[in-house]
């Protein structure tokens, strides 16, 4: 008996290679952006130093006259304490804007390891099943603009239902579930069937496909999870496409 598909993805989630692409491109974007923003942070210190030792230093005529006008301001900034203070401030501040940076970076970044994820898990589990599938570029393109145009729709034939309390916390994902739904399928079925056979397989297990997205959408509102985990929903979905590609085989 197999597996289910959410905790074989999981084993394969936990490899080192999957790892490794889940979190490098986090790790490398946030070492460079904590970089870039600790030297803007210590910048901001030596101004504010510069400020409380000589106004006069300061190029801008208004900034200076109003530290000269308010000599206590300078007595606080050049404080031992300020520093302390301003400095953990400035860290911590630094510190989220590059963990929110580069968890954006990086889930763009990995959407060009879609390939490679399938590929190895062709390799692992499916070698006996022909990978021969694929979407060309021109396909892609058409299938996104009607993904998108499909959204849109939804958008706004559900919007009415924004302004009703309750309903309203349902009503806005709708869209976002079916762009999450849609791009995910078509990522990763695009890298298993040729279009016919994606669309085929679309209408016939329609419910079975969607089930499972539901899961990984829901996944997706805990703060992170859906920036973090795409290698994992990949995963999923590939053992789940796989899987229906080898009862048909």
């Amino acid at each position: 008996m197999q597996k289910n598909i959410f905790i074989v993805a999981l084993e394969d989630f936990l490899t080192k290679k999957f790892l490794a692409i889940t979190f490098g491109p986090f790790i490398i974007t946030f070492i460079l952006f904590g970089m870039l923003l600790y030297g803007s942070a210590s910048q901001i210190l030596d101004m504010l130093t510069a400020l409380a030792q000589n106004p006069d230093a300061i190029n801008n005529p208004t900034v200076a006259e109003f530290a000269k006008e308010h000599n206590w301001l300078a007595a606080i900034v050049s404080s031992t304490i300020f520093h302390y203070l301003a400095g953990a401030l400035l860290t911590i501040i630094g510190t989220l804007l590059a963990v929110l940076l580069s968890t954006a970076m990086a889930t763009m970044v990995m959407g060009f390891f879609i390939p490679t994820v399938i590929k190895e898990i062709h390799k692992r589990h499916y070698i006996n099943i022909p990978l021969e599938g694929g979407l060309g570029i021109g396909e892609y393109i058409w299938l996104m603009a009607v993904t998108l145009l499909k959204a849109l729709g939804i958008f706004l034939l559900t919007i009415v239902l924004y302004f009703i309390p309750l309903l309203n916390a349902v009503a806005i994902n709708i869209p976002f579930y079916y762009l999450f739904h849609s791009l995910n399928v078509l990522d990763v079925g695009g890298e298993i069937f040729k279009k016919d056979e994606l669309l085929q397989l679309l209408k016939k297990h329609r419910p079975k496909i969607m089930s499972t997205t539901l899961i990984l959408y829901l996944i997706t509102l805990i703060p992170f999870a859906g920036m973090l985990l795409q290698v994992y929903f990949v995963s999923v979905l590939a053992h789940l496409f796989f899987r229906i590609k080898a009862k048909s085989f």
